[in-house]
């Protein structure tokens, strides 16, 4: 991304054109792009002393002439039923308002934020994923399902599956008749 030059700078390359420099040889000296080096010189000779003044006015996002009215819509429905979340809301306003220019669904829940003084959650420390065998037969799965009822009620049954976790292929599976209490 392009950064503003400094002052001095500006003022010593304009300086040394006006000697006779070429675009090219004060490209090189002060180790600045030969269009950045071009642009100011020909700003200078149309504008004079402004032309030195950093230029600040197109820097940032654009701004449509209905932005804020519609930050304002969303605001007022917010306010009214809370409950609502931000994406509802936008969806709504785009349902009775369709040419109102809207912004996106974070940018209104970033500035509702702002706007009612919350604090803005911590981002929470990743956890590292859950080690995982490295070979077949490192770790088994045991489940077991108990009185399992078959044919309308009358028979009972448990099912114990083993599985292994690195394949997930199943080892065994017993199936036997729960134990009589």
């Amino acid at each position: 991304m392009a950064q503003a030059k400094e002052a001095s700078l500006r003022l010593q390359i304009v300086t040394d054109r006006s000697e006779g420099l070429s675009y090219a040889a004060l490209s090189r000296r002060y180790g600045v792009n030969y269009h950045t080096v071009r642009t100011l010189c020909l700003r200078y000779e149309a504008q004079g002393e402004s032309a030195l003044r950093p230029n600040y006015s197109k820097c940032g996002r654009r701004a449509e002439a209905g932005h804020e009215k519609s930050f304002r819509l969303v605001r007022l429905l917010k306010h009214l039923h809370p409950s609502w979340g931000v994406p509802y809301i936008i969806t709504r306003v785009k349902e009775c308002y369709p040419a109102l220019p809207l912004q996106s669904v974070r940018h209104y829940q970033r500035r509702l934020g702002l706007a009612t003084g919350k604090v803005p959650q911590p981002t929470l420390p990743k956890v590292p994923p859950q080690s995982r065998p490295r070979q077949p037969h490192d770790e088994w799965e045991v489940d077991a399902k108990e009185r399992i009822e078959f044919d309308g009620g009358k028979q009972k049954a448990c099912f114990l599956n083993i599985t292994d976790a690195k394949t997930n292929a199943q080892l065994k599976a017993e199936v036997f008749p729960p134990r009589q209490d």
